[in-house]
């Protein structure tokens, strides 16, 4: 993936039930061509998400070099494509909340609509 001349896949696309496990795989992907362009991998949105997956930064840019799919990536990962875990569930929507202004704004500079998940909850703390 050339993230020089395409923005990596929305960060709320749910994979696995996570969400920004998409986005990091194409910047992982990217990483990994020499194609990441101004995008930055692992970014600290990114080490959260290794932090829940258990993994470093280098471990999943090998996994999304071996994966060519996202469903061969969900298998090494251990993931079911249509993971229904409560917990992952619940950590997913909480990471999105707290995350919905700057998913926002994102989606706004790469060109497209946000699409925040049915089920979220906004959290304005300071609104």
């Amino acid at each position: 993936m050339d993230l020089n001349t395409t923005f990596p896949r929305a960060g709320e696309m749910l994979l696995g039930g996570y969400p920004w496990v998409a986005r990091m795989s194409d910047k992982a992907r990217a990483y990994n061509e020499g194609t990441l362009g101004d995008f930055i991998y692992p970014c600290p949105i990114d080490k959260e998400m290794l932090a829940e997956l258990n993994l470093t930064g280098e471990e999943f840019a090998e996994i999304a070099e071996q994966c060519p799919t996202d469903i061969d990536l969900l298998n090494e990962l251990g993931l079911p494509e249509d993971n229904k875990d409560h917990d992952v569930h619940r950590w997913a929507m909480e990471f999105l909340s707290n995350r919905h202004d700057s998913l926002m704004r994102q989606a706004e500079e790469e060109g497209r609509v946000y699409h925040p998940p049915d089920s979220i909850e906004i959290i304005r703390p300071f609104a």
